[in-house]
Protein backbone atom coordinates (compact mmCIF):
# COMPACT_ATOMS: atom_id res chain seq x y z
CA UNK A 1 0.00 0.00 0.00
CA UNK A 2 1.57 3.42 -1.05
CA UNK A 3 1.95 6.16 1.44
CA UNK A 4 -0.51 8.43 0.19
CA UNK A 5 -3.22 6.26 0.26
CA UNK A 6 -2.71 4.72 3.90
CA UNK A 7 -2.66 8.37 4.87
CA UNK A 8 -5.84 9.13 3.54
CA UNK A 9 -7.05 5.97 5.22
CA UNK A 10 -8.99 6.91 8.68
CA UNK A 11 -7.05 5.61 12.24
CA UNK A 12 -9.09 3.65 14.71
CA UNK A 13 -8.78 7.41 16.77
CA UNK A 14 -10.99 8.89 13.93
CA UNK A 15 -13.22 6.39 13.66
CA UNK A 16 -15.52 7.81 17.28
CA UNK A 17 -15.40 10.91 16.31
CA UNK A 18 -16.58 10.13 12.80
CA UNK A 19 -19.07 7.91 14.31
CA UNK A 20 -20.81 10.62 16.88
CA UNK A 21 -20.46 13.18 14.39
CA UNK A 22 -22.92 11.13 11.90
CA UNK A 23 -25.35 10.28 15.18
CA UNK A 24 -25.79 13.91 15.85
CA UNK A 25 -27.03 14.57 12.71
CA UNK A 26 -30.63 14.06 13.87
CA UNK A 27 -29.91 16.71 16.78
CA UNK A 28 -28.60 19.32 14.43
CA UNK A 29 -31.60 18.72 12.82
CA UNK A 30 -33.87 19.05 15.51
CA UNK A 31 -32.01 21.92 16.61
CA UNK A 32 -32.79 24.19 13.47
CA UNK A 33 -36.46 23.00 13.36
CA UNK A 34 -36.58 24.25 16.93
CA UNK A 35 -34.56 27.59 15.85
CA UNK A 36 -37.33 27.78 13.30
CA UNK A 37 -40.53 27.52 14.77
CA UNK A 38 -39.11 29.59 17.66
CA UNK A 39 -38.27 32.44 15.78
CA UNK A 40 -40.59 32.06 12.83
CA UNK A 41 -43.92 31.49 14.67
CA UNK A 42 -43.51 31.75 18.67
CA UNK A 43 -41.76 34.95 18.76
CA UNK A 44 -42.78 37.53 16.42
CA UNK A 45 -45.02 40.21 17.85
CA UNK A 46 -46.99 40.35 14.67
CA UNK A 47 -47.90 36.78 14.70
CA UNK A 48 -48.63 37.06 18.42
CA UNK A 49 -50.86 39.91 17.64
CA UNK A 50 -52.52 38.14 15.02
CA UNK A 51 -53.75 35.20 17.38
CA UNK A 52 -54.44 36.97 20.40
CA UNK A 53 -58.09 37.28 19.56
CA UNK A 54 -58.30 33.66 18.39
CA UNK A 55 -55.75 31.47 19.47
CA UNK A 56 -57.41 28.39 18.36
CA UNK A 57 -58.57 28.56 15.08
CA UNK A 58 -56.96 27.44 11.98
CA UNK A 59 -53.10 28.03 11.54
CA UNK A 60 -52.76 29.67 15.36
CA UNK A 61 -53.82 26.29 16.91
CA UNK A 62 -50.51 24.79 16.29
CA UNK A 63 -48.55 27.87 17.42
CA UNK A 64 -50.82 27.60 20.92
CA UNK A 65 -50.13 23.83 21.58
CA UNK A 66 -46.28 24.36 21.26
CA UNK A 67 -47.23 27.31 24.09
CA UNK A 68 -49.12 25.19 26.15
CA UNK A 69 -46.27 22.63 25.90
CA UNK A 70 -43.82 25.36 27.43
CA UNK A 71 -45.79 25.36 30.78
CA UNK A 72 -45.14 21.82 31.63
CA UNK A 73 -41.54 21.34 29.81
CA UNK A 74 -42.91 18.10 27.67
CA UNK A 75 -40.03 18.72 25.73
CA UNK A 76 -37.10 18.91 28.18
CA UNK A 77 -39.04 15.63 30.17
CA UNK A 78 -39.01 13.61 26.57
CA UNK A 79 -35.48 13.95 26.48
CA UNK A 80 -34.47 13.05 29.90
CA UNK A 81 -36.52 9.80 29.52
CA UNK A 82 -34.36 9.24 26.50
CA UNK A 83 -31.27 9.93 28.44
CA UNK A 84 -32.24 7.74 30.92
CA UNK A 85 -33.24 5.20 28.29
CA UNK A 86 -30.06 5.49 26.77
CA UNK A 87 -28.22 5.23 29.69
CA UNK A 88 -29.74 1.94 31.09
CA UNK A 89 -29.84 0.30 27.50
CA UNK A 90 -26.26 2.03 26.27
CA UNK A 91 -28.04 1.82 22.77
CA UNK A 92 -27.56 4.58 20.22
CA UNK A 93 -30.40 5.42 18.96
CA UNK A 94 -32.18 6.04 22.10
CA UNK A 95 -29.05 8.39 22.63
CA UNK A 96 -29.91 9.55 19.24
CA UNK A 97 -33.23 10.30 20.40
CA UNK A 98 -31.65 12.16 24.01
CA UNK A 99 -29.85 14.70 21.95
CA UNK A 100 -32.39 15.68 19.37
CA UNK A 101 -35.33 15.88 22.19
CA UNK A 102 -33.12 17.96 24.26
CA UNK A 103 -31.89 20.04 21.76
CA UNK A 104 -35.36 21.12 20.67
CA UNK A 105 -36.14 21.37 24.44
CA UNK A 106 -32.59 24.00 24.95
CA UNK A 107 -34.19 26.10 22.23
CA UNK A 108 -37.76 25.88 23.04
CA UNK A 109 -37.55 27.20 26.31
CA UNK A 110 -37.11 23.97 28.95
CA UNK A 111 -33.81 23.75 29.15
CA UNK A 112 -33.66 22.25 32.67
CA UNK A 113 -34.44 18.78 32.39
CA UNK A 114 -32.91 18.85 28.64
CA UNK A 115 -29.80 19.77 29.56
CA UNK A 116 -29.47 16.86 31.28
CA UNK A 117 -31.19 14.31 28.65
CA UNK A 118 -28.90 16.11 26.79
CA UNK A 119 -25.61 15.03 28.28
CA UNK A 120 -26.57 11.81 29.37
CA UNK A 121 -27.15 10.97 25.47
CA UNK A 122 -23.57 12.44 24.66
CA UNK A 123 -22.44 10.64 27.26
CA UNK A 124 -23.80 7.35 25.75
CA UNK A 125 -22.59 8.13 22.08
CA UNK A 126 -19.13 9.14 23.25
CA UNK A 127 -18.77 5.92 25.32
CA UNK A 128 -15.42 3.93 23.66
CA UNK A 129 -16.40 0.30 22.67
CA UNK A 130 -14.37 -2.39 24.22
CA UNK A 131 -12.83 -3.22 21.44
CA UNK A 132 -11.46 0.45 20.12
CA UNK A 133 -9.60 1.04 24.10
CA UNK A 134 -5.88 0.66 24.17
CA UNK A 135 -3.79 -1.03 26.39
CA UNK A 136 -2.07 0.60 29.58
CA UNK A 137 1.35 1.55 28.20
Amino acid sequence: MNRARAAAMPTASHRPLRTFLRRAVPALLALALAMLARYAVVEPPSIAHACDPAPWDGACAARTLLIASFATQGIGWVALAAGAWASLTRRAFAAQCALAAGAAGLVLYSFEPAVLGVLAGMLVLLRVPAGMRQAPA
